[in-house]
């Protein structure tokens, strides 16, 4: 993802991405976000989630954040540190969402495979097999 997409997420939604750049060691983000195609709807889903971590008690917020935010089998896949059935149900939205959503450009896409499963619209699709 486009490092001005990565740091607007992370500013402002502090609580879910506190750990953006911290310890590889305690968790995965680190490795950062997913294709810019996916940006709105890992942008929804992370205002729906900083929601509910805001109306937790102060002293419980602190154990609930993003510990992973990848692609994988050409869908996004998102992973917290501490979750509830709200939270887990809203990413499987979010996942459901990404199967039909093109990963570079975000408009309609499918899945493909090609050594690598990923989910592109035609352009991006082949645009990536020309690479």
């Amino acid at each position: 993802m486009r490092e001005e997409f990565d740091n607007l997420l992370v500013k402002t939604f502090p609580n879910l991405y506190k750990d953006r750049r911290g310890d590889p060691r305690a968790s995965c983000m680190i490795w950062g976000f997913p294709g810019d195609g996916w940006f709105l709807i890992i942008w929804n889903l992370s205002e729906k989630i900083e929601k509910i971590i805001l109306s937790l008690p102060e002293d419980q917020r602190a154990q609930v954040c993003a510990s992973q935010v990848k692609e994988k089998f050409g869908t996004l896949r998102f992973y917290m540190s501490v979750s509830s059935k709200e939270i887990e149900s809203l990413i499987d939205e979010a996942e459901k969402l990404s199967e039909t959503t093109c990963e570079d450009c975000g408009f309609a896409g499918q899945t493909r495979s090609g050594g690598w499963i990923r989910t592109l619209c035609n352009g991006c699709e082949i645009k990536w097999k020309t690479r």
